[in-house]
């Protein structure tokens, strides 16, 4: 019986006598087989209803707690102060769309940094307090907090009264974590009659999209990336500002828990959108805005396990150059050097790395190199650290990794700083470009446990800051390089992060995963449910790390599938592990290379778009991997879509993730829809079966899209984009923004950028290319702008269109073009 069922069959049942529920029994009783099997059912959740309030408007109450009535209350210049029976609750108004809940037992709390949350100041906001009886109500012009007197329950409403979320219950129990007192946190919320469906949480492997009725460990592994942030399609989310081992559990699909290991007080975020992007917006409100990266690092990242030697990495791009395939990214993994974690090449394989560099710049490559936060034993680096008293814990035995290898202290100020020094002296000053920080969960290999929960750290308990290590490390080699520079952007990709690494430029990759179909298939709902936890840059190993060979034919449909995929990932990169040593483009034979090379060269050809993409995430709060529900949350069946996506606003992209198909089924939200391939148009909603021959990604773009697209390029600074190819899409009004600046440095934090909005008017069949904003050195004063109106084999594709239908000179006036 579904809930729809049942409340149809229990709400009359309230309205009835004593007598004519005594006959309505009998009459079920004369009832046989499953019709009266279901009555009894709901007859069962009626009684279970009237005993407990389950299902009806209050709250539910916890059989084996007390409850914390509210005894006293005190306003506040933002939010109130509520004395309760057990403890003291604190609503903090921080705008119309953001309230921030504490509770602690008691009236002080013991003083911890926050690592997350760097706001804590906010503009005054219009709110009102109306307390009465039975009730205090908080109400902004967005939201309302509603908390009852007899429990403190708090109920949050939308400015219309409907129920979003309830604080039904907050349970600390006393205990202590790694030698410190402390307290088990709980909070229990009741979902009875919502069908909302969960997101976000991070980066996890069970192929789980909506996390309705699933639980998560809240906890970093390799391939899992912890994020305590979840959003609601009833238009919400909430961030559990807490950094140690949590949970978040809904396997009874009408309780949601969310549990902390280690916590002195109850300390969450409730951001209301209702759009996602909103709300997303408000998360980094509190944690920070992700930074541009180079234009650069939107191009092609080329990568294996690994290259061996200077004349091996060098040959690998100069052969790029010759081939001409696109790239801009080569990386230098593990092993190069002597000792892990003294950054000195081994000059019998490495013999002139500032030449190596300098070759990798003269052809137009950068260099992302491995750094580990782990420092083995004997060298004068380990000695130097272990002195200083820079070491968390240090391994046992030897394995794979030697014993005393040692983990350093990522929450020691001075550590940061030694550790960004050591990348600096030794690979920044020769111009090492980007930072691969591998295992910075940080690994554990043998054991369960995080390192840090049985250790202390700078900071003190290492189980209170066990989720934050990535977020660390990476503040500090973007705090080390900022500080040290701001002529090149910080690019990091790390194996972890957690909430707020996104201000650090970190970018993520989905970890150690296999080379199959199985593993592929899980890194779409991975990325998107990481995306849409705040965190816009994410990226997998292509082809899986663990292990392919390229001569399989099986294997290489796999790899170009993947790389499919990966073109419209916010980063595009190949790595792993493979039999023949060989991941370069090439090496998976003449027709795979061709279909990977034409990928290759539609990412760049879009490279305006992604760019634009890439500062509308950082101006704006903008997610470029975009789960259907972000942009289509009325439309149920997008609420449940786990391998289809939104990349930016236009291209709606259906990865393969099934061997030897040559076509699969994809899901069209109501709009128009144009095939990409052919220019055709389809009207949604519909489900169809879509052609996918092994060159083609089913890639469909919406009505109202603007698509720029530049020149052919090799790299992404070969040359100007010009002409630009604006391709729309008719069938709906849209607006773009086209973003331009130095391509690298952080000068565009100055206001050195430049932006040119499009709109198309469909009722009038009007292109509006307005006023160009803004300057920046080098930028170019006059263009062109191809234009093109997609329809059936016109416009087309990833080549550019042969006869476009204006050419239209721009010098950074407003003109309109129509068709």
């Amino acid at each position: 019986m579904n809930a729809a069922a049942i409340a149809t069959f229990c709400v009359p049942l309230i309205l009835l006598s004593e007598s004519s529920l005594k006959a309505m029994i009998l009459d079920i009783c004369r009832v046989r087989g499953p019709r009266q099997k279901a009555l009894f059912r709901g007859l069962k959740v009626f009684l279970f209803c009237l005993c407990a309030g389950a299902g009806f408007p209050g709250t539910v109450y916890a059989q084996w707690n007390t409850l914390n009535p509210v005894v006293g209350l005190q306003k506040e210049p933002n939010g109130v102060h509520l004395a309760l029976e057990k403890g003291v609750m604190r609503i903090q108004i921080c705008s119309d769309s953001i309230l921030r809940v504490r509770y602690s037992p008691t009236e002080s709390v013991p003083a911890h940094p926050d690592l997350v949350v760097i706001k804590d100041d906010w503009p005054a906001t219009k709110w009102e307090l109306q307390p009465s009886d039975d009730h205090v109500v908080l109400a902004t012009s967005q939201i309302k907090a509603v908390i009852a007197s007899k429990d403190s329950s708090i109920t949050f409403q939308d400015s219309s009264g409907k129920t979003l979320f309830q604080q039904t219950e907050v349970t600390m129990m006393p205990v202590v974590v790694n030698g410190e007192p402390t307290y088990h946190i709980e909070l229990f919320s009741k979902l009875w009659g919502s069908y909302e469906s969960f997101y976000g949480l991070g980066q996890h492997q069970a192929g789980v999209w909506n996390y309705r009725g699933e639980a998560v460990d809240i906890s970093q592994d390799n391939t899992n990336i912890s994020i305590p942030f979840f959003l609601s399609s009833n238009g919400y989310g909430v961030f559990w500002n807490n950094a140690s081992r949590s949970r978040f559990n809904n396997r009874f699909l009408s309780a949601l828990y969310l549990s902390s290991e280690v916590a002195d007080e109850m300390d969450y975020y409730f951001l209301y959108g209702p759009e996602f992007d909103r709300i997303i917006a408000g998360y980094r409100a509190l944690t920070g805005a992700p930074p541009l990266f180079g234009k650069w690092a939107y191009g092609f990242w080329q990568c294996k396990n690994k290259y061996n030697t200077q004349e091996e990495l060098l040959g690998v791009a100069h052969k790029y150059r010759e081939l001409h395939i696109p790239v801009d990214n080569i990386v230098q993994d593990w092993f190069w050097w002597i000792t892990m974690g003294e950054p000195v090449f081994d000059k019998a394989r490495y013999p002139d790395p500032p030449g190596m560099v300098e070759d990798l710049h003269k052809n137009n490559f950068h260099l992302m190199i491995s750094v580990w936060p782990y420092f083995r034993p004997g060298s004068r680096t380990y000695d130097d650290m272990d002195q200083r008293g820079y070491f968390l814990d240090r391994t046992k035995v030897p394995s794979f990794h030697p014993a005393r290898m040692a983990l350093y202290d990522a929450f020691n100020p001075e550590a940061r700083k030694y550790y960004w020094n050591l990348m600096d002296q030794a690979l920044f000053k020769i111009g090492v470009d980007a930072w691969w920080l591998d295992t910075t969960e940080p690994e554990t290999e043998d054991r369960e446990t995080n390192i840090l929960v049985t250790n202390k750290t700078y900071l003190g308990n290492g189980a209170r800051y066990a989720n934050a290590f990535p977020l660390m490390t990476t503040t500090a080699v973007y705090q080390g390089q900022r500080s040290e520079s701001d002529k090149k952007r910080v690019f990091i990709l790390s194996r972890s992060a957690f909430a707020g690494a996104q201000r650090n430029a970190a970018a993520v990759w989905s970890g150690d995963v296999n080379s199959d179909w199985v593993f592929f298939k899980k890194q779409v709902p991975a990325g998107l449910n990481y995306s849409i936890s705040g965190l816009p840059n994410w990226t997998t190993d292509i082809g899986g790390f663990v292990s392919g060979n390229p001569d399989d034919p099986e294997y290489r449909e796999l790899f170009i599938r993947w790389f499919q995929f990966g073109t419209f990932n916010p980063i595009l990169r190949v790595h792993g592990t493979r039999s023949t040593n060989q991941n370069e483009l090439w090496s998976y034979g003449a027709e795979a290379q061709k279909i990977l090379t034409s990928y290759d060269t539609l990412r760049y050809r879009l490279l305006p778009y992604i760019y634009s993409l890439a500062w509308m995430t950082t101006s704006q709060g903008y997610t470029p991997m975009r789960g259907l529900i972000m942009d289509f949350r009325a439309d149920e069946h997008s609420a449940t879509i786990d391998d289809q996506f939104m990349f930016g606003p236009a291209f709606l992209v259906n990865p393969v993730t099934d061997p030897a198909v040559n076509s699969r089924r994809v899901y069209l939200p109501k709009a128009k829809w144009y095939d990409f391939w052919s220019g055709s148009s389809l009207e949604g909603p519909r489900t169809s079966d879509a052609a996918a021959p092994i060159d083609k990604l089913p890639l469909f773009v919406r009505a109202g899209s603007i698509v720029p697209m530049g020149p052919d390029k090799e790299w992404s600074s070969e040359k100007p984009e010009d002409p630009i190819e604006l391709r729309i899409y008719r069938g709906a009004d849209g607006d773009f923004t086209l973003y331009e600046d130095e391509n690298d440095g952080y000068n565009y934090e100055k206001g050195m950028h430049a932006t040119i909005p499009f709109h198309w008017d469909d009722a009038r069949q009007t292109l509006t290319i307005g006023e160009r904003k803004g300057a920046f050195p080098g930028m170019l004063t006059e263009r062109r702008f191809q234009i093109v109106f997609v329809r059936e084999n016109h416009g087309a594709g990833p080549s550019a269109e042969s006869k476009p239908d204006k050419v239209v000179p721009y010098s950074g006036k407003q003109t309109r073009v129509t068709p």
